[in-house]
């Protein structure tokens, strides 16, 4: 296992869109295999991980996100993850070389290491990667998951029943800006267009979106020329499977739409008094959760526009 010395990794890390306070704390916590031989255990996991994966789109039972790592982490702990990503940047670059994906896209797509790394500092107020969950992170090093404009696009296998049903492409909203209908519609087009020729052999099915932007009850609050609720207007949203856990989405909101650090367990009043209240989606968020209700994350399909035509 080879990691790129301090020169070659300064150049991967720009391109990636990290900022210089979190490209000196990542080059001072380098792992050593001796030194730091369990973090290093950990950086050959996640790197053989994403190996395993390369070029693949994910399973039809999902992505398990690679855990957080715990609060007495090191520097050196914080940051293996994002030693483990950055290993595998150069491969990523070849495939997408070899699909067709132009670099200003590449550069888009591996920008999510340096906005997984300014909203790590900005919750945790401490660099690195390992106080957060990370999910599409390792899906794009791995060449599973595109930035293209104003969305990310997931590679997904598709099951119906007992068996394979074709693919899919999982939609997303990455936390870059205002959810602009013409922008979103863009990328959505974009992404049909595109995928087809550089994955010809996944042609797709449907897109799919799971997110709490996608909960009908926000029509309650917002105005119906929002943004939010025009995006919702652009997917059936299925229906609603009981939750495990009734709070799990209003901290998916919390954490993804406020972006506000989240407490593991349920929501106190604490824990609402201390959110803003300064806009539309802060004040529905409070209001709602003071009533007694709970918000929820919902899916919604929509089938490309030469099918739903």
């Amino acid at each position: 296992m080879m990691l790129p010395d301090d020169d070659q990794a300064t150049k991967l890390l720009e391109f990636c869109g990290v900022s210089a306070p979190d490209r000196d704390a990542m080059l001072a916590a380098r792992p050593d295999p001796v030194r730091d031989a369990e973090w290093w255990a950990v950086l050959e996991e996640r790197a053989s991980e994403l190996d395993r994966g390369l070029d693949q789109p994910i399973e039809a039972n999902g992505f398990s996100s690679w855990p957080a790592m715990p609060e007495s982490a090191s520097p050196v702990g914080l940051f293996v993850e994002a030693w483990a990503l950055l290993s595998r940047l150069p491969q990523l670059l070849d495939v997408h070389a070899r699909r067709g994906v132009p670099e200003s896209i590449s550069r888009s797509t591996a920008s999510a290491l340096g906005g997984v790394m300014a909203t790590h500092r900005h919750l945790s107020g401490r660099a690195g990667v390992g106080l957060m969950p990370l999910w599409s992170p390792p899906l794009r090093f791995r060449g599973a998951d595109i930035e293209m404009g104003r969305h990310c696009f997931t590679r997904s296998r598709i099951a119906l029943g007992d068996g394979p049903a074709g693919f899919g492409l999982m939609v997303h909203i990455p936390p870059i800006g205002p959810l602009d209908p013409v922008a979103s519609e863009e990328s959505i087009a974009a992404a049909e267009r595109l995928f087809a020729q550089w994955y010809p052999e996944e042609p797709v099915a449907f897109f799919t979106c799971k997110s709490w932007l996608l909960d009908p009850q926000l029509a309650e609050y917002l105005d119906p020329g929002s943004n939010i609720l025009r995006f919702q207007r652009r997917f059936i949203v299925l229906p609603e499977p009981p939750p495990d856990d009734p709070g799990e989405a209003d901290r998916e909101l919390m954490r993804l739409g406020l972006h506000l650090n989240t407490p593991a367990g349920d929501l106190t009043e604490q824990d609402l008094a201390r959110v803003p209240q300064d806009t539309s989606l802060q004040r529905a968020f409070v209001a709602h959760l003071r009533s007694g209700r709970h918000w929820t994350v919902r899916t919604g399909i929509r089938l490309p526009a030469e099918r739903g035509a």
